[in-house]
């Protein structure tokens, strides 16, 4: 078919003008400046990243209708991970590298119809009009692997094929066939972790999704030993992942229109729907393992494990933006989504010694299945040549399903200052939690010391109560506050283009 395609003439056509090379060096050094947000206090002030990447991206179009992307990464790590003797006959542990294949896919623009073009392969797709908060927008998974990265996606093979009718109409169809989650932060076990004190005594565990009541009542099975009788051992969580059946294939379909309003100015707007699942995960069961020590009497052994699950989910969606013909009049955009999701109950079974403690297994509705809402809501404006400001108010965090913890809402905002013929900015971002108060600060000097290349001198500052604001309720842990928030850091880029 591709064949078919090639018209003849591109046999005599130079090679170099089918190909289009680019991508960037980038190296990164992180240092965190707390020792309070880990397994353990005191655990702080090191390096925590120090690593290079490598990115190539390559355009192969052999004529107007047809095109390949391949778009690669390789990321060497440059902090020695090896523990054994036996570690240091390689490179796998002193000096660790992997390859990141983004996107690989063929497009076909203007066949078989004129007004149709088609997409297959490795794909990262992007729906929706906020910056960065953007619910309608499902397809690809979210990649919080590097927290710093926070615009990252899950690379996904997918089929989209867009239609162009007018040229005020557009319609994306989208087919997803094999489900891929969302990649989580390195401190994402903290949330489940047990705190212990420096000599391995209890001090507390995370809440279930549980009612109050149910809390308390494990809670006083628990208050008859000592906090150095308690020994808890590393939770076990086990991901629950969707099978490879046709079922469940995620499908989306978008449709933007273009309206001119004269004077006034431009608005864009587009209807979605999307059917798939969360990509993040949420608790379904969990069973606590007691066991009396028989060496040491009135010390007990706890085993904790939890299975977490995709639930399926069904968007409606809205988006819009709109830009005024007056260059005094700010930017607005917005999105709305409307979220049907299927209904998770937690349910939690504790055994003692092997046997079954029914007054203590217990069970709880996490997940409704009543529709919520996320939503995002923003404007920018560049009120000099040197002055940028985008404010958004967001309903709903990336990771956040209406579950026990709730939808929280955020204010971001966004200004640049720019100096010198923009040779250096000056950037002071930040997400706050209006309910539990904890924010996320990450201002950023960049410098520009010749085209092409970017340097950037930046912090990312975690705001807010480690503790839980109320240590009986799931919903109680602050956002950004929480130890699986991760520990803040400063951190050096620089980055060279091609």
């Amino acid at each position: 078919m591709l064949f078919l395609l090639v018209p003849e003439g591109v046999k005599a056509k130079n090679w170099t003008d089918m190909l289009d090379f680019s991508g960037y060096v980038q190296s990164d050094i992180r240092f965190s400046i707390e020792d309070y947000r880990g397994p353990r206090n005191g655990d702080g002030y090191k390096f925590e990243t120090n690593r290079n990447d490598v990115d190539f991206r390559l355009r192969f179009t052999p004529n107007r209708k047809v095109e390949a992307i391949v778009d690669a990464r390789i990321r060497f790590y440059g902090i020695n991970r090896a523990n054994r003797i036996a570690e240091l006959y390689g490179w796998n542990k002193v000096d660790r590298f992997d390859f990141q294949l983004n996107e690989a896919y063929l497009a076909v623009h203007g066949w078989p119809s004129e007004i149709m073009d088609f997409k297959l392969g490795r794909l990262i797709e992007q729906w929706g009009t906020a910056d960065l908060f953007n619910p309608t927008d499902n397809l690809n998974a979210r990649d919080f692997s590097d927290p710093l990265d926070y615009t990252a996606k899950v690379p996904n093979q997918m089929l989209e094929i867009d239609l162009y009718p007018t040229d005020w109409f557009s319609l994306s169809l989208v087919w997803v066939p094999v489900f891929k989650p969302s990649l989580l932060p390195p401190s994402t076990d903290y949330a489940f972790a047990v705190e212990t004190s420096r000599d391995g005594c209890f001090v507390s565990a995370p809440a279930p999704p549980l009612q109050r009541y149910q809390v308390k009542a494990l809670e006083n099975m628990f208050d008859q030993y000592s906090p150095c009788e308690l020994h808890f051992n590393t939770p076990q969580i086990n991901v629950m992942k969707p099978g490879l059946d046709i079922s469940n294939s995620q499908a989306g379909a978008r449709a933007h229109f273009d309206v001119g309003l004269g004077d006034v100015g431009d608005l864009g707007f587009s209807l979605s729907y999307y059917y798939g699942r969360f990509t993040f995960p949420v608790a379904y069961t969990a069973v606590a393992k007691l066991m009396d020590d028989p060496k040491k009497a009135g010390v007990m052994d706890v085993d904790y494990l939890v299975n977490v699950i995709y639930p399926r989910m069904q968007v409606a969606g809205f988006d819009f933006s709109f830009s005024a013909a007056s260059q005094y009049v700010p930017g607005i955009f917005g999105e709305l989504a409307v979220i049907f999701p299927e209904k998770v109950i937690f349910g939690l079974g504790v055994l003692r010694n092997g046997n079954v403690v029914n007054s203590l297994s217990m069970s709880n509705v996490n997940v409704d299945s009543r529709p919520f809402v996320k939503a995002t809501f923003g404007m920018d404006y560049t009120f000099t040549s040197w002055l940028y400001m985008n404010v958004q108010y967001v309903r709903g965090f990336f990771d956040e399903f209406n579950d026990a913890y709730g939808i929280h809402n955020y204010v971001v905002p966004d200004i640049d200052f720019t100096f010198l013929d923009s040779a250096f900015k000056l950037r002071l971002s930040a997400a706050w939690n209006v309910d539990d108060l904890s924010a996320a600060v990450f201002p950023s000097i960049i410098w520009v010391p010749a085209p092409s290349v970017q340097m950037t001198l930046g912090a990312w500052w975690n705001l807010g109560d480690t503790k839980p604001l109320d240590p009986e309720s799931y919903a109680g842990r602050s956002k950004f506050g929480q130890k699986a928030a991760g520990r803040s850091v400063v951190y050096l880029k620089g980055k060279l283009n091609w």
